[in-house]
C-alpha cells in the first residue's frame, strides 16, 4: 500500500511575479546536447537488489550557466526482468524538503511489480538530500521545550541565512529551476519520457513539470495534490477543521467509539477554550526526547515538565491527521485532554516537531515558500480564513515572519497556471485529507483531459492503517503498465474501510 512516509509529508508550500525566466527560456536550458551520465554500482541501506549512484552538475544559476555548479545526487535501481521498459518510474517526494534518494529501499518495496519492467528513478532536488543541502538547525536537541516554541525560531532563522548563504544562492532553489535540473539528468541518462509519482509538495512539482516538459512525460500520478495557486498555509486551518470534523464525525458513528466518547464535539471545544486562556504544564519522560549521548549530556530525572501551548496542540492534532493510523487515535486524545491529561497530545506534538518539522531540508522549504507561497497571501486574509477553526492563523503568521528574514526568488508569472494537458493522469486523494483535500485535485482534474480522480475512503495525506488499501496499490501499478486510464475498475475502493479506533490509552 501507499504508506504515510510518501506523504510527509506535511509540510507544503506554493507559488513573485517576476520570472526568473520565461518558461520557453527555461525549457531551452535542457535542449543543448546533454553530458552523458555513467552510474556506478552501489548499495543502498535496507535494500538488497542492484542499485547504480552516481551525481551529475548543473550551473546553480541556469540562466546565466556562469558561476557555481552543484551536484545532484542519483539513485538507479534497475529493472529485475527480462523485459525492461524504456521509461522509467520517478518519485518525487513532499517537503519540500525530502530527500528522494532516501526513500528509494521503500519505494522499491512498494512499486515491485512496476521494478521487474522499469528502472526506478530517484534523484533528489537541489537543495536536499545529497543535492547541495539547504538544512538549517532550528531546534536544540537537548531542549525540548525548544521544539514547542515557533514554528521557525526568527533568530535560528537569521543564522541559516548567514550560513547557508556563504556556499547557495538562496534565491535559486525553487520548484521551476529544479524540474529543469530533473529534465537534464533524464536526458543525460537517456531516458526520453518518466512516469511520474508525486506526493504532497511532490504533486507541485510534477505538474511544474509537466508544464516544462510536456513531451517526456508517460504517466503522472499525484498523491494528495497541492496545485499552483493553493497557497499554502492560507486554507490549512479550514482543511484541517474539515479532517477534524470528518474523523470526529466518524466516531461517533462507530459503535464503540461512540460509546467511549458520546461528548466528543463539546470535549473537542473544551479543550481549545482551555488552551485559549495559556499554555498548560504537561510532565513527559526523558525517553520521548531522543537525545544523543553524543551531544547531549544523559537525562536523569524520571519526568521532565514542558509548556504546551494552544498552537503545538493544535498542531499535533493536525499532523496526527495526515495519516488514518494516527488520525484514529485523535478522539482518544482529545478525550483525554478533555479530562485534564495532555500527555498524550504533548508526546505527540513533541514528536512531530523532530521528525517532520525539524527533519528534511527547512533552508530549501523557506526558499520555495518564501517565493512561491507567501507573496501572494494578502494581510490579513489569514485571520479571516482561520477564525473559529481549532488550528488558527499561527502558522500563516510565523511563516511570514520567518520569510521575512529570507531572500526572495522569482518564479515565471504564469506559474500559478495549471497547464492543460491529455497525458494520463491519476489522482489519488484521502476522504479526510487535512491540507489537500479532494477538492484541490478536483481543481487541477478540470484542466487535464485524460484523468481520473480516486478519493480513498477514510484516507488521509497518505493511507497506512486502512483494511483494502492494497486496491489503491493495485490501481497505481496497473495505470503504470498500461499508460492508460481505460480499463482501470475503480470499484474496490469502495471496500476500503478504517481498522476502528482506540478508546483506551495504553499505559507504559
Amino acid at each position: 500500500m501507499i504508506k504515510a512516509r510518501f506523504a510527509s509529508a506535511a509540510l507544503l508550500l506554493i507559488a513573485v511575479i517576476t520570472p526568473y525566466a520565461s518558461v520557453k527560456q527555461a525549457a531551452q536550458t535542457s535542449k543543448r546536447s546533454p553530458v552523458h551520465l555513467q552510474l556506478e554500482p552501489c548499495q543502498i541501506p535496507q535494500f538488497s537488489g542492484r542499485a547504480n549512484c552516481g551525481t551529475y552538475q548543473v550551473y546553480e544559476n541556469r540562466v546565466s550557466r556562469k558561476g557555481r555548479k552543484i551536484s545532484l545526487k542519483i539513485v538507479v535501481l534497475p529493472a529485475t526482468g527480462s523485459k525492461r521498459e524504456p521509461d522509467p518510474f520517478v518519485y518525487i517526494p513532499g517537503g519540500p524538503g525530502s530527500s528522494a534518494t532516501e526513500e528509494a529501499p521503500f519505494i522499491a518495496e512498494e512499486f515491485g511489480k512496476i521494478l521487474e519492467h522499469r528502472d526506478l528513478l530517484f534523484v533528489d532536488q537541489r537543495g536536499t538530500g545529497g543535492s547541495h543541502p539547504l538544512n538549517c538547525q532550528l531546534y536544540k536537541p537537548a531542549d525540548p521545550q525548544s521544539y514547542l516554541g515557533y514554528f521557525f525560531p526568527l533568530e535560528d532563522v537569521r543564522k541559516c541565512r548567514e550560513q547557508l548563504e556563504q556556499q547557495a544562492d538562496l534565491k535559486l532553489y525553487t520548484t521551476s529551476i529544479a524540474m529543469d535540473d530533473l529534465d537534464e539528468v533524464r536526458a543525460a541518462l537517456g531516458y526520453e519520457r518518466l512516469n511520474l509519482l508525486g506526493t504532497s509538495y511532490g504533486t507541485r512539482a510534477a505538474l511544474v513539470y509537466l508544464k516544462q516538459h510536456p513531451h517526456h512525460v508517460r504517466t503522472l500520478t499525484l498523491q494528495g495534490v497541492a496545485p499552483p495557486g493553493e497557497f499554502m498555509p492560507l486554507a490549512f486551518p479550514q482543511h484541517n477543521e474539515r479532517a477534524l470534523q470528518g474523523v470526529i464525525g466518524e466516531c461517533l458513528a462507530d459503535k464503540d467509539c461512540g460509546q467511549a466518547f458520546p461528548n466528543l464535539k463539546s470535549e473537542a471545544t473544551a479543550v481549545l477554550n482551555r488552551l485559549v486562556k495559556g499554555p498548560v504544564e504537561v510532565s513527559i519522560k526523558p525517553d520521548k526526547l531522543e537525545t544523543s549521548a553524543k551531544t547531549s549530556p544523559p537525562v536523569k530525572a524520571e519526568t521532565l515538565r514542558i509548556s504546551l501551548s494552544r498552537d503545538l496542540v493544535a498542531e499535533a492534532i493536525r499532523y496526527m491527521l495526515y495519516n488514518p493510523a494516527a488520525a484514529s487515535r485523535v478522539p482518544l486524545y482529545l478525550h483525554s485532554a478533555a479530562q485534564g491529561d495532555f500527555a498524550p497530545l504533548a508526546d505527540a506534538a513533541l514528536m512531530y516537531r523532530k521528525e517532520i518539522v525539524a527533519g528534511g531540508s527547512n533552508g530549501l522549504y523557506l526558499s520555495i515558500t518564501c517565493a512561491e507561497d507567501l507573496p501572494w497571501i494578502r494581510p490579513g486574509e489569514g485571520k479571516r480564513v482561520a477564525a473559529h477553526t481549532f488550528l488558527g492563523d499561527y502558522r500563516l503568521s510565523q511563516q511570514r515572519e520567518a520569510c521575512a528574514l529570507w531572500p526572495r526568488g522569482t518564479i515565471p508569472t504564469d506559474f500559478n497556471e495549471i497547464a492543460r494537458s491529455s497525458v494520463p493522469v491519476l489522482l489519488l486523494t484521502g476522504e479526510w485529507d487535512p491540507v489537500t483535500p479532494p477538492t484541490n485535485a478536483e481543481l487541477v482534474r478540470s484542466k487535464l483531459s485524460n484523468s481520473l480522480h480516486v478519493v480513498v475512503p477514510h484516507g488521509a495525506h497518505g493511507f497506512s492503517g486502512l483494511q483494502g488499501i492494497d486496491c489503491i496499490l493495485r490501481l497505481l501499478v496497473d495505470f503504470v503498465q498500461t499508460g492508460s486510464l481505460k480499463g482501470l475498475n475503480t470499484s474496490c475502493a469502495s471496500a476500503i474501510r478504517r481498522q476502528g479506533f482506540p478508546i483506551q490509552l495504553i499505559k507504559e
